[in-house]
C-alpha cells in the first residue's frame, strides 16, 4: 500500500484521536479499511443490546449454515457436542460419558445413529439390536420434535439471544476477531434456570455470534459452558445415509 498522502495522514491524525476518545466511553472501534485505505469508524458496539443480537440474527441467516461446538462436565460426566448446521439440513454430534449419538437431518426426515448406553438413555430401554445402525425418524412420530430440535440454522439460533434487559461490554477480541458481549439471562432454549448469558458478536464484516458464554448456579456450585461459533457460510454436503431402517421397525417406543 503506497504512504498516505500529506491530507490523507492529517485525516488519518484526527480520525486516530477521535478513536482514542470513543475507545474510552467503549461507543466504536476502529478497523483498518483496506480497500478504501483509510481509517475507519464503526458504530456497531454502541448499538443496543437488543438491535446488535438482531443484526446478529439476521447475519447469521444470511450466512446460511455454521459449525456451534460446546463442551462442559455435566453431572461429573463429560459432554461435548459438534453442530454442522443449515438451512435445510443439519448432524450433531453428542458425547456424554461413555454414551454418543448421532443426529442428522435431511429433506424433513431425522436420522438417529446411537450406541446401545445412548438408546438406553434417549428412549429407556435396552434396545441392543438397534444400536449403531441408522434408524429413520419422520415428522408423524412422537420422537421426531425431540431430536428435530437444535440441528437446522433456526433452531441453533433461536438457542442464542440472551432474554430478559440487554446490556452491552467493550469492544474486545476472541481468536483474533473484534467483538462486542451482549448480556442477559440465559436464553429459555438452553435449560438453565436462572444465572446469566453473553454473546459475543462480531462488530465487522458480517455480524454473525462468535461465542456465547452461559452460566448457572447448581447444587451450590457455579458452572459455566461455551458454545462457539465457526464454518460461517460453508457447505457440509450431508446427505441421506446410504441405508436407513424405520423407527416403526425397531423394538424403540413411540
Amino acid at each position: 500500500m503506497l504512504p498516505p498522502r500529506p491530507r490523507r495522514r492529517l485525516l488519518a491524525t484526527r480520525l486516530i484521536a477521535a478513536t482514542v476518545l470513543s475507545a474510552s466511553l467503549f461507543t466504536a472501534d476502529v478497523v483498518v479499511a483496506e480497500a478504501a485505505g483509510a481509517l475507519t469508524v464503526s458504530n456497531f458496539a454502541a448499538e443496543s443490546g437488543r438491535q446488535i443480537m438482531t443484526s446478529a440474527m439476521a447475519a447469521a441467516l444470511a450466512q446460511g449454515s455454521c459449525t456451534s461446538s460446546s463442551s462442559t462436565t455435566i453431572t461429573g460426566q463429560a459432554y461435548s457436542s459438534v453442530t454442522n448446521t443449515s438451512t435445510t439440513s443439519g448432524q450433531q454430534t453428542l458425547r456424554l460419558g461413555n454414551a454418543t449419538s448421532v443426529v442428522r437431518v435431511v429433506k424433513g426426515v431425522v436420522y438417529i445413529y446411537d450406541d446401545a448406553k445412548a438408546i438406553q438413555d434417549q428412549f429407556g430401554v435396552s434396545a441392543p439390536k438397534d444400536a449403531d445402525r441408522w434408524i429413520a425418524i419422520p415428522s408423524s412420530n412422537s420422537n421426531f420434535a425431540r431430536f428435530n430440535s437444535g440441528i437446522l440454522l433456526s433452531s441453533v439460533m433461536s438457542m442464542v439471544t440472551p432474554a430478559g434487559p440487554l446490556k452491552t461490554g467493550p469492544v474486545m477480541r476472541i481468536d483474533h476477531v473484534l467483538v462486542v458481549g451482549v448480556t442477559g439471562k440465559p436464553n429459555i432454549h438452553l435449560g438453565l434456570a436462572s444465572g446469566s448469558e453473553t454473546v459475543y458478536v462480531a462488530t465487522t464484516g458480517s455480524h454473525v455470534p462468535i461465542e456465547l458464554v452461559a452460566s448457572d448456579t447448581v447444587q451450590g456450585q457455579k458452572g459455566t459452558f461455551t458454545i462457539t461459533y465457526t464454518n460461517w457460510g460453508k457447505n457440509f454436503h450431508l446427505s441421506q445415509p446410504a441405508s436407513s431402517i424405520p423407527i416403526s421397525s425397531t423394538k424403540l417406543p413411540g
